[in-house]
């Protein structure tokens, strides 16, 4: 949704030059002409983003009452158009990055210059202002769960507001299995300038396993949601969701070939049938890796799943491949949107907060986001580090931490538009 906002302001302006005096002649100075018009107009629409207004224009000289014609004139942020008589119109550029990555409250001034034909001219100011999200993608939220740092040596600690959110079994930190990495807190709290109150996960390559499984290729420290958090944070067949949450990796943070997930959507097909896919795969991960030819990739892969044999379909696929140091020592923020049906839709933005450049746009239509087999089966969202450790010498052998902030999971509706 965005609010337009209008000013008109008539800059003085002359039609002609200043009055010259000679011996012979002398030529009366030129009036000139007076533009006034609708002072303010507001638009309040989700879909059709322009607005419409009417200036008035008179001049003593006659025959000069007119403006100069623009058509689908580019500005900063639309196209404006202007007729002989004064009327106007201005459209939002909505592919404009600027545009499109306007936050909900945030301001953009665009402004716009008109001409009399005797010169004068006037400034149109518009003002737009980011609207919710929610609405400009059709949904409508049901409900919201949010999980957020308290601080540092303040409130509850890491665990704790973890497992109050999703509950307790929904981390899944190398300190919480007997035989792994105990004795080190693998989840704690920081605070920085840019975002405040955040939390930091730690990987350590020589000493961290996957959950309680022994040693093995790969290394885990997570955070979930399952079967025994909310309802409000499952999705079950056919329904829509949304998450968001910003996040920040080091440059110094190696990758292998393999896989480095820090986002996925799994499935929990509870049957384990794989009639529809099962759920061994995830079925959306962000993840980091390594590429001999490119240098280190950001990667969203998606899975199809498997087929009724337990066979790879073969259709996996990466929905974007881009440079990995886009995002290395900045803070970024994620938005997810996805509804899980067979014939579902998945959307995902990667947008960076110090310029607020979008790293990447992803809007996927029919695609399979369902690998359940009965009505108790559901999809969920994990965050942390989920890594190969098989290529050892391409990993750092000191601690790397990931840092997360502002977890927000919305159940919602789409709207019939």
């Amino acid at each position: 949704m965005f609010y337009v906002s209008v000013l008109l302001s008539a800059l003085a302006g002359c039609g002609s030059s200043d009055t010259k005096s000679t011996a012979d002649t002398a030529i009366a100075k030129q009036d000139p002409a007076v533009i006034s018009g609708e002072k303010i107009g507001k638009l309040n629409n989700t879909t059709v983003l322009n607005i419409n207004g009417k200036l008035n224009i008179t001049d003593v000289q006659s025959g000069e009452d007119f403006f100069n014609v623009q058509t689908n004139t580019p500005s900063s942020y639309g196209f404006f158009n202007l007729d002989e008589e004064g009327n106007w119109s201005y459209f939002v550029d909505v592919d404009n990055h600027d545009i499109s990555t306007l936050a909900k409250g945030q301001l953009l001034e665009d402004v716009v210059t008109v001409t009399a034909i005797d010169g004068t001219t006037a400034q149109i100011t518009i003002t737009i202002e980011g609207g919710d999200r929610d609405a400009l993608m059709g949904f409508i939220a049901i409900s919201e769960v949010v999980l957020k740092s308290d601080g540092v040596d303040q409130g509850a600690d890491a665990y704790t507001l973890i497992e109050n959110v999703f509950a307790k079994g929904s981390i899944e930190s190398p300190d919480m299995y007997e035989g792994n990495h105990q004795g080190v807190l693998h989840i704690i709290e920081d605070t920085d300038t840019t975002v405040g109150s955040h939390f930091v996960f730690l990987a350590h390559r020589d000493d961290d396993q996957d959950k309680d499984s022994g040693p093995s290729d790969r290394q885990r420290n997570e955070i979930k949601a399952y079967d025994k958090s909310p309802d409000s944070t499952l999705a079950y067949k056919d329904e829509t969701f949304q998450y968001s949450w910003k996040f920040k990796v080091s440059s110094e943070l190696e990758l292998t070939s393999k896989f480095s997930h820090f986002f996925q959507i799994k499935a929990r097909n509870e049957s384990n049938d794989n009639t529809n896919g099962n759920d061994d795969q995830p079925i959306i991960t962000l993840s980091g890796a390594q590429k001999n030819s490119t240098g280190n990739q950001l990667q969203v892969r998606y899975s199809a799943g498997f087929d009724e044999s337990g066979k790879s379909t073969g259709l996996d696929k990466n929905l974007i491949e881009t440079d990995w140091s886009l995002i290395t020592d900045e803070w970024v923020e994620v938005f997810v949107q996805a509804t899980f049906s067979e014939n579902g839709q998945f959307a995902m933005t990667l947008t960076r907060l110090s310029d607020k450049q979008e790293i990447f746009n992803i809007h996927e239509q029919n695609i399979d986001m369902w690998r359940g087999f009965s009505e108790k089966d559901f999809a969920r969202p994990k965050w942390g580090i989920y890594r190969s450790i098989v290529e050892t010498d391409s990993l750092r052998a000191d601690e790397e931490q990931v840092r997360f902030a502002d977890f927000s999971i919305k159940k919602g509706t789409l709207s019939a538009e």
